[in-house]
């Protein structure tokens, strides 16, 4: 009797075929953020390594004025300033207040300095300030350059507070900003009374903030 072909005690199954078209693969899930959010955090980011927190370090304030067509000098190496976050991509945001100390006030002659200090009434009004309300110029100040603009603020002297406008012009080095600034005051606006006194006085201003 014919034996019959054993069957193999583990037989191969071939597998079965699948599609490996691109429907039955899914691609990979991806996330694309648009351009114009990349840009605006790259923005935010620099911004924020840019900004730092500064004060005045070095300034001086010079005065041109006439007293019966004699020309009176001074200048005062004693300025302050409040705590200010400078923003070298947004000036604009700048806020702060300069003050001077007008005890340091110097003419070149001690018996005029006394006299100076009481027409300004330094005993009861020490400090002369302005405080930045706004900057009118380049919203951006890269490293080296220098761009030319327009403070507005109050300026307050002997207590009596008026606005004021002056052009500046803005140097930056490094993390720190070099100002200059040139303008005229009334002192009879703020209550400065000097017999022969001018009515317009010429002052300077230039100092250094940095951190």
């Amino acid at each position: 009797m014919p034996r019959r072909p054993r069957r193999p005690l583990h037989p191969e199954t071939p597998a079965p075929t699948r599609s490996t078209s691109a429907r039955s693969i899914p691609p990979p899930h991806r996330y694309r953020v648009p351009l114009p959010v990349i840009l605006a955090a790259a923005l935010v980011v620099t911004a924020a390594a840019q900004a730092a927190t500064v004060r005045v370090r070095d300034g001086s304030v010079g005065f041109a004025y006439r007293v019966t067509l004699i020309p009176v000098n001074g200048t005062v190496n004693a300025v302050q300033s409040s705590d200010t976050t400078l923003d070298f991509a947004a000036l604009r945001r700048t806020r702060t207040t300069v003050t001077v100390n007008l005890a340091a006030l110097k003419t070149g002659i001690a018996l005029r300095d006394e006299h100076a200090r009481e027409a300004l009434d330094a005993r009861n009004f020490p400090n002369a300030s302005f405080t930045l309300e706004n900057f009118s110029g380049p919203e951006r100040l890269p490293d080296g350059q220098a761009v030319q603009g327009d403070v507005t603020g109050t300026f307050t002297l002997r207590g009596v507070p008026r606005p004021l406008k002056a052009p500046v012009t803005l140097t930056r080095r490094g993390n720190s900003l070099n100002v200059q600034a040139t303008f005229t005051v009334n002192p009879q606006a703020h209550g400065v009374n000097v017999k022969g006194g001018d009515t317009s006085t010429r002052v300077t201003v230039n100092l250094t903030l940095a951190p």
